[in-house]
């Protein structure tokens, strides 16, 4: 698929961004900075350096670097290696000297997540900057790529919803193949199959690729991280099964949930409930409302139905360029409570309601924001569905 973005455009942004926070040159060390400026898979510790003026290069691993000059779309690419004088940290320091920018207002990456490779400047790096260029000042400046990078372009979009629907593809071939005596193994090659022969590069997710959960492993407390085992699926028991594509560098993520059988009168309870909250946050990802204002309305609702208590009181995540997957989180705490959602602007709805010993049910479907409200970009339903054995 030839999908046209607008990389000038982006650093543009980039630099308009900088501007607000009076900033010389910006040095990008996340995994979200890197995809969104460079427009490549990097695996390797790296930096995108963008100055005032619009001049934007990339350092990164020596092994790499012929693959990233034909990938990028950017043409200055800087190797290192683990050498004297060649480390990340020496050509960062010696591309800001280049800029002229040694007495200015560098932006760096600065902060902690639970989520396990962000890409924020390790202490030791962020030493070793400050001891080679005693004159600048450094800023904190993770805002410039989230606020950058926010909204989606049209050809962003475009991306993603190729992505959701080889998501809902692969969830389609679980829900064929399923069947007493698969193990969850076999049930995450199924999906994953599918992902690849659809086109996607990479299964991107930080807590081990895709997730399979069945039974007891489905309904631990809180919905805990569940990477496929070789635990045979039985009847009666509820599987979640969430699968993580990537498109041309654009993430989707999609969790749905079976049973095999009839379920019990609690499963049932349980599945309604989830549903009902499910439909509540989709409907509440509409332009305009802050995300204090959305937490509360799933809230409200998982109160009503008597599940507040099964429920992780977080309700969705940021999605777009591979390694966007945090902000806006739908979460009320003071760093997102008045983030205001705008059209166009992708957020994972997120669900996670399980009654321990009964069942686990979990949700995440991106959903553009618009003015009357989300659309699912996957077309997978969100109500259960029940595997007849």
């Amino acid at each position: 698929m030839n999908t046209y973005i607008d990389y000038s455009k982006r650093i543009k942004k980039i630099q308009e961004e900088m501007k607000k926070d009076k900033l010389d040159v910006f040095v990008g060390t996340r995994t979200v900075s890197l995809s969104y400026v460079a427009g490549a898979f990097i695996p390797w510790r790296s930096a995108v350096i963008v100055t005032q003026d619009g001049n934007a290069g990339l350092v990164s691993m020596l092994l790499d670097c012929e693959r990233l000059k034909n990938e990028s779309c950017l043409s200055n690419i800087s190797p290192y290696a683990p050498l004297p004088g060649m480390d990340l940290m020496d050509l960062i320091i010696f591309h800001v000297k280049q800029s002229g920018a040694e007495k200015g207002r560098i932006g760096v990456e600065l902060g902690h997540s639970p989520r396990g490779n962000t890409g924020y400047l390790f202490a030791t790096e962020y030493e070793l900057l400050k001891n080679a260029l005693p004159k600048a000042t450094f800023v904190n400046a993770i805002n410039i790529v989230d606020r950058a990078s926010y909204i989606k372009e049209p050809g962003e979009i475009h991306l993603m919803r190729q992505a959701a629907a080889i998501a809902d593809s692969g969830i389609d071939c679980v829900k064929t193949a399923l069947a007493l005596g698969m193990t969850e193994a076999e049930i995450a090659g199924i999906g994953e199959r599918e992902l690849r022969r659809l086109g996607s590069e990479y299964h991107w997710a930080v807590t081990g690729s895709s997730e399979v959960a069945s039974g007891y492993r489905a309904t631990w407390g809180m919905n805990g991280t569940t990477q496929p085992t070789q635990k045979i699926v039985q009847q009666g028991e509820n599987i979640i099964v969430d699968l993580h594509p990537l498109y041309q560098m654009y993430t989707s993520d999609l969790a749905h949930n079976f049973i095999l059988g009839k379920p019990t009168t609690e499963q049932r309870k349980l599945a309604d409930a989830y549903l009902a909250t499910a439909e509540t946050i989709v409907r509440n990802f509409r332009a305009g409302n802050k995300v204090g204002d959305v937490f509360k309305a799933v809230m409200d609702k998982a109160t009503e139905l008597g599940y507040a208590q099964y429920t992780i009181p977080s309700f969705g995540h940021g999605l777009g360029v591979f390694g966007h997957e945090w902000y806006p989180a739908i979460i009320s705490n003071d760093e997102f409570r008045d983030v205001v959602l705008e059209e166009n602007v992708v957020e994972v709805a997120f669900l996670a309601m399980t009654v321990p010993g009964v069942c686990g049910m979990r949700l995440e479907c991106p959903v553009l924001v618009k003015k009357d409200g989300g659309e699912m970009l996957c077309k997978t339903p969100l109500e259960l569905t029940i595997i007849e054995v």
